[in-house]
């Protein structure tokens, strides 16, 4: 699966543009005063202004299997990471064969880098962002993901992520290229204790050879 747009909200357009283009070094695509896109990696990544207050989103962006440590390096001084339960900033997901670190927006948005060990691209030398390869996660908070997922398998050949068993308040739809992360509502935010609260959330994915559109409105 890939994710190929993303669309998500914003109450301070200019210091989400700040944060995406100079800190992140995302390219710039589009703006107007109502919304601007940036490329991240294979992905483009549009946030649009409102002026309701917006909950917090989880996104998660792709970087070479051997490039975590220095991922770590570069984002030290630069970026609001977030320490995991353990007080660590780098976590290990061994049934994912993965390792992530996490960070904070200037929305507060959880952000991660993660390195998958199974897509085995591998980079030497220091991080930058312009070997972020896509955005690999989507946060989506549904009232029953169990019964939201199988409509999505039914309709669109989707498939459970094989790394991760589906429960009640936490699934993973697709592959490590893409996926869609269906939590329930007050589920903490891994790893925070903010809990996951419904957000307007858009995105276009490719799988098995369609484009398929997501909308959070209609996964309530």
């Amino acid at each position: 699966m890939y994710i190929v747009n993303v669309d998500i909200e914003t109450t301070d357009l200019s210091k989400s543009k700040v944060f995406y283009t100079e800190v992140l070094e995302f390219e710039l695509l589009e703006e107007s005063s109502a919304f601007f896109s940036v490329q991240a990696g294979e992905t483009i990544l549009t946030l649009k202004a409102v002026s309701t207050p917006v909950e917090i989103y989880h996104l998660a962006f792709n970087i070479p299997s051997s490039q975590l440590n220095e991922s770590l390096k570069w984002a030290e001084g630069k970026l609001d990471l977030i320490k995991n339960v353990e007080g660590n900033l780098v976590t290990t997901f061994e049934e994912w064969k993965a390792q992530s670190i996490y960070f904070r927006d200037n929305d507060g948005n959880i952000l991660e880098f993660i390195a998958r060990e199974d897509i085995q691209l591998s980079i030497d030398g220091p991080f930058n962002p312009a070997q972020i390869t896509c955005i690999s996660e989507i946060g989506l908070v549904v009232e029953n993901p169990i019964k939201q997922a199988e409509k999505l398998i039914a309709e669109y050949d989707l498939s459970y992520f094989d790394k991760a068993k589906p429960t009640e308040s936490f699934l993973a739809l697709g592959d490590d290229q893409g996926l869609l992360i269906m939590v329930s509502p007050n589920r903490n935010w891994y790893p925070t204790s903010i809990p996951a609260k419904y957000s307007n959330l858009s995105a276009i994915i490719e799988s098995n050879e369609m484009m398929i559109s997501i909308d959070s409105q209609e996964l309530k």
